[in-house]
């Protein structure tokens, strides 16, 4: 099934925990916001070792301020704080704590901001470009580098697309497969990325205000798409994330995007044998959303507790993840056959570039799908997939068309058939623009047993 994103860290950054961790996916997350270079050059080594068709996620910091401490800080109810960007800071006041990016521009309805994923808020009082003032409104202990945020901010597109292209060109010698993009706005710095890097998988991390605003054009231009309901319930506020999740999922499943649903799915877990009730309805209400990944942070990356977690979420997805079909809009002979192909019947699909796979991950959202691609990238994108299992085939020979495509059917025979004796079989030729799929046939298990 390959629906779990864990997260490598400190915890488990060895080969003999990643070997177990690499039992149950076949992604694994890194994160750049925390270790080192060579820490990164050095997991991401093991996991290739271990199995190189693995695809590796790294999340790429964003221009998100975040708190500049090494060591946990104690902050009292009704305590006021000063957070400060920059060394000029000229107002002679108590309470100064240093963040390590510019702060967005602040909307002036914002009454409040808040602290880690919204967990902990404060009363905005003041602010000007390099500095935001605010009364906690609870005691708390703030642990090293936690993120601010300050509801309906919006974030300069200019400083980010720096700050990505010069922590990708930094850790380009790390063999990862695809970027975590914090706070897309538009698809102005998606373009820009996707132009300077084409080979690699773009994750656009829709979880702010302008963001969700511009997420029709945001999943037009990105590969797979990431809700960090943390940071969107924060930038957002609580009350409006409810519908901001269902949006981003429907306009996702719209363009066939590999949807990932992020932040606290286990997070009582850390320290808990089992999850709370809440956090159960919440992943049925991700696997509802046709949620192809559920990612898990501190969950694996720094409790003691995380293997426990993985196959107490891998048992639950397999006993729960009964998805809904999302109803086609397109009308066209062609899909309507394909839409209506029984879900216990397999997809064979030989595509290149992948955009059969985008058409059927919309209107067939839980068949199993098997596909075969000579391109890299395709392959890395299928792996974010639900249900989908992907084969690497030697270069395309259009020449051969029939005898290409029984070839590779017979040498993998015993996957396509396995629970059926009947398979689909949808074949990319020579596409032309805006066409997606123009061959499509039904084989049979006997016709490739024949003088085995």
């Amino acid at each position: 099934m390959n629906k779990i994103l864990p997260t490598i860290g400190p915890i488990n950054d060895n080969q003999i925990d990643i070997k177990k961790i690499l039992k149950f996916s076949n992604t694994i997350r890194i994160n750049g916001s925390h270790n080192t270079l060579s820490w990164h050059k050095r997991v991401a080594n093991i996991i290739k070792d271990i199995n190189d068709k693995t695809t590796i996620l790294m999340d790429v910091p964003g221009i998100k301020p975040r708190t500049a401490n090494v060591k946990d800080i104690v902050i009292n109810k009704n305590q006021i704080i000063t957070f400060v960007y920059g060394k000029k800071f000229n107002k002679n006041i108590d309470n100064i704590i240093r963040i390590t990016n510019p702060l967005p521009q602040i909307n002036k309805k914002s009454k409040s901001f808040s602290i880690n994923d919204g967990q902990h808020e404060f009363t905005l009082i003041s602010y000007e470009k390099n500095y935001v003032k605010g009364k906690s409104k609870t005691a708390f202990i703030l642990k090293p580098k936690k993120g601010l945020n300050i509801p309906y901010s919006i974030y300069d597109e200019i400083g980010q697309l720096k700050i990505y292209l010069n922590f990708i060109e930094k850790y380009k010698t790390v063999r990862s497969d695809a970027l975590g993009l914090s706070f897309i706005q538009s698809k102005s710095i998606l373009r820009k990325i996707n132009k300077k890097f084409p080979n690699k998988i773009i994750v656009a991390k829709v979880e702010n205000y302008l963001g969700l605003k511009n997420v029709e054009e945001i999943c037009k231009y990105s590969d797979i798409i990431m809700i960090d309901r943390g940071d969107l319930a924060a930038e957002i506020g609580d009350n409006h994330l409810y519908s901001a999740v269902v949006k981003i999922s429907s306009t996702a499943k719209k363009y066939g995007r590999p949807l990932i649903m992020a932040t606290e799915n286990l997070e009582s877990m850390i320290t808990r044998k089992t999850p709370t009730k809440s956090e159960v309805v919440s992943l049925g209400f991700s696997l509802s959303l046709n949620a192809d990944k559920i990612m898990l942070s501190d969950e694996t990356a720094t409790s003691s507790n995380w293997l426990n977690s993985i196959k107490w979420l891998d048992q639950f997805l397999k006993i729960n993840d009964d998805k809904k079909n999302i109803k086609s809009r397109n009308s066209s002979h062609f899909w309507d056959i394909v839409k209506n192909i029984p879900k216990n019947i397999p997809i064979v699909i030989f595509s290149k570039k992948g955009l059969a796979i985008e058409k059927i991950s919309h209107i067939k959202s839980n068949s199993q799908v098997i596909v075969f691609t000579d391109n890299k990238k395709t392959a890395s994108i299928c792996a974010f997939r639900s249900d989908t299992t992907v084969l690497i085939a030697n270069n395309f020979d259009r020449s051969k068309k029939s005898s290409y495509i029984y070839d590779n059917i017979k040498a993998n025979k015993n996957l396509i058939f396995k629970n059926n004796t009947s398979a689909v079989v949808i074949y990319i030729f020579n596409p032309r623009k805006k066409s997606r799929a123009n061959t499509i046939s039904l084989v049979e298990k006997k016709d490739f047993i024949k003088n085995i």
